[in-house]
C-alpha cells in the first residue's frame, strides 16, 4: 500500500472513531496509537500500521449489540460462549469488518490486530502482540502499578505480551470471569517462545 493511501485511511479512520466514541474512550484509542507507534519503532514493525491499528481498535465500542453481532456475522467466524453472553466484547471483530468494507484497509496485518485486540490470538504476529500491550498499558489505564508497567514495557516484545496477558488473566480470574480459550492459548505459546514475534 502506498504510505499516502496509509495516511489517508488513518485520518479518515481517526475521524470516524473521535465521532463514533466518547471523550474519554477516543482519548483512550489515541493513547493506544501512540504507545503502539513507539512499539513499532522499536520492535521494527511499521509505525503506520501501529497508529491505524491502534487509533481504530475501539472504534465499534460503542455500537448497539444488535449492530455488533450484525457486524461480527460477516468475518466468518463463529461467536464464542463468552461473545454470546457478552455481545459488547465483540467490538473488536466489528471494527475490523468495518475498517475493511468502509475504509478500504486491506492490510491482514492491522485487521487481525484489531480483531483480536480483546482476547488476543495464538496467531497474532508482531503488530497484533504490540497493539494488545498497547490496550493494556497506554499510560491513562487506570489501576496499573506504575513500576510494573514500565518493568513490563522494557521487555522484549514476546515476554511484554506474556506479562500482559498473565496479567489479564490474573485479573478476570480474581473477578471469577471466564477466560477465553484464545487467551489461554496465546499465553501457552508465548511462553513456550513460540510466537512468530
Amino acid at each position: 500500500m502506498r504510505r499516502d493511501e496509509a495516511a489517508d485511511q488513518a485520518i479518515r479512520v481517526r475521524q470516524y472513531a473521535r465521532t463514533a466514541l466518547s471523550p474519554s474512550r477516543f482519548e483512550h484509542s489515541e493513547r493506544v496509537a501512540g504507545l503502539a507507534v513507539a512499539l513499532c519503532g522499536r520492535f521494527g514493525v511499521d509505525p503506520d500500521a501501529g497508529y491505524l491499528a491502534g487509533i481504530a481498535h475501539d472504534m465499534c465500542k460503542a455500537g448497539k449489540e444488535r449492530l455488533l453481532l450484525s457486524l461480527a456475522a460477516r468475518d466468518g467466524l463463529p461467536l464464542s460462549p463468552i461473545e454470546e453472553e457478552k455481545p459488547s466484547l465483540l467490538h473488536g471483530r466489528a471494527a475490523a469488518v468495518v475498517l475493511e468494507s468502509d475504509f478500504g484497509v486491506s492490510d491482514r496485518s492491522v485487521l487481525e490486530a484489531v480483531r483480536h485486540h480483546t482476547f488476543g490470538s495464538p496467531t497474532l504476529d508482531s503488530l497484533g502482540l504490540i497493539v494488545f500491550v498497547a490496550d493494556k498499558l497506554e499510560p491513562g489505564r487506570d489501576g496499573i502499578d506504575v513500576g510494573w508497567r514500565e518493568r513490563t514495557l522494557s521487555l522484549g516484545l514476546n515476554a511484554m505480551a506474556a506479562a500482559v496477558v498473565r496479567d489479564n488473566v490474573r485479573y478476570l480470574e480474581e473477578k471469577g470471569k471466564t477466560v477465553s480459550s484464545e487467551t489461554r492459548e496465546m499465553l501457552a505459546l508465548l511462553l513456550r517462545g513460540r510466537n512468530s514475534a
